[in-house]
């Protein structure tokens, strides 16, 4: 009898203070592209590095309201790290926007630090500082512009153009349309905007 009192009062103990398993559920939220306002246009932006240092590219995508392709671009950037490549792609990809005469300009980018960085005028760092002050001076000549983080997911198709660039043996090349080839590749471009993809967090 007194051990089944024992007994019933170690479970009681057991179940009360021992940490309950803890059942997290998951959300499947769609991703995908979406389209900037009316007069704004989009930029994407990636960089991307083999080996991390290692031969690296970067590319982008500007994209109007009607989520038309304005211009492509890539770019071979020798040997550096990811962050260096996608510092070196938003560069190139607010140069040629600027180039082009817009002035509303939304930024997306899957690099949250890089994002941080952008939207917070006291960080720096001496390694990145002369890209980043580059990328702030052509922020600011534009008449408006938002920086936003972004799923990879939702930018298949700069993924694609900045790997094109570890590879291309030109300095930079603009695309005025894209540049697939072949259906898998053009089906990369179609899949941004089409939540095709999904995050579970």
């Amino acid at each position: 009898m007194l051990d089944k009192v024992c007994l019933g009062q170690a479970r009681e103990y057991f179940y009360c203070v021992s940490k309950a398993k803890q059942v997290t559920s998951r959300v499947v939220i769609p991703i995908k592209w979406y389209k900037p306002n009316l007069g704004w246009h989009k930029l994407n932006t990636d960089g991307a590095s083999l080996g991390n240092p290692g031969k690296a590219g970067g590319g982008g995508l500007i994209r109007n309201s009607d989520e038309v392709w304005i211009k492509g671009y890539s770019r071979s950037i020798g040997y550096t790290t990811s962050v260096m490549a996608i510092l070196w792609a938003l560069r190139d990809g607010l140069y040629l926007a600027i180039q082009l005469g817009i002035r509303n300009l939304e930024v997306e980018l899957d690099a949250k630090v890089i994002v941080e960085m952008l939207n917070n005028v006291d960080s720096s760092n001496k390694n990145f500082s002369p890209l980043l002050l580059d990328c702030r001076s052509l922020m600011a000549s534009l008449t408006q512009f938002r920086v936003a983080h972004v799923f990879r997911e939702a930018k298949r198709c700069t993924d694609y153009l900045a790997k094109n660039g570890c590879y291309t043996r030109e300095d930079f090349v603009i695309f005025d349309i894209s540049p697939s080839n072949d259906l898998d590749n053009l089906l990369i471009f179609v899949f941004d905007s089409n939540s095709l993809y999904c995050y579970r967090p």
